[in-house]
């Protein structure tokens, strides 16, 4: 990362990077990540597995690809008629996506993100440029790669590659993420009536990121 990248995640309310999730204190609901809101994982990490629930399902129509994944239900519905992307004013979680074909490879542009999500620890800036390429393999097989350039946050771009298989019998059912609700309101309790007894409210995370473990009474 750069200095100008880690510096903007150290500037966060609780200095965390995208994938980690548990603030070294809970005085508020921001001091809590996106992920664990339930808003959004990011385009990056949407794409990838996670604990559960992390399918994936690709539709194809005329003009138009639509990229559906299961987790935090995002729906990325992406162009393939050559139109410009949006003005550099609108900025979102998952960015804006353009797509093309080169030969077999179905090749997605996606521009225009907020400074809310990101990888690798660090977040996107106005200048992030992330390309991703869709290549079928086999006929239960993708091949999936997108590579992140960020000259403000990273000095130089890096790739992920992650293999798809097809599972025909797998069903993508609502994600309603409503345990994100539940896990909100009971850290921020369970923080106050730490406080009122006098005891540290930082979260030990195994990382001098907090106090250490209690010992059992």
């Amino acid at each position: 990362m750069t200095p100008e990248g880690q510096k903007f995640v150290q500037s966060l309310r609780g200095g965390l990077g995208p994938g980690q999730h548990f603030p070294d204190k809970v005085d508020s609901w921001e001091d809590f990540d996106i992920y664990s809101r339930c808003i959004t994982r990011g385009l990056v990490s949407s794409m990838l597995p996670t604990l559960y629930n992390f399918g994936n399902q690709i539709l194809q129509g005329p003009g138009y690809v639509v990229i559906r994944n299961e987790m935090i239900h995002e729906n990325r519905v992406i162009s393939l008629d050559g139109r410009p992307h949006v003005g550099s004013n609108i900025r979102t979680y998952m960015g804006d996506s353009r797509g093309h074909w080169e030969g077999n490879t179905l090749v997605v542009e996606t521009t225009n993100f907020n400074d809310r999500t990101g990888a690798g620890g660090g977040f996107f800036s106005d200048a992030a440029k992330l390309t991703e390429h869709f290549t079928r393999v086999a006929q239960d097989e993708l091949s999936y790669d997108v590579t992140i350039n960020d000259p403000k946050t990273w000095t130089k771009p890096w790739t992920v590659h992650m293999p798809y298989r097809l599972d025909p019998g797998y069903v993508v059912y609502e994600y309603a993420c409503h345990e994100g609700n539940y896990m909100m309101s009971s850290a921020l309790e369970a923080a106050r009536q730490l406080e009122k007894e006098g005891k540290d409210t930082r979260v030990d995370r195994g990382d001098g990121g907090g106090p250490p473990p209690r010992t059992p009474q």
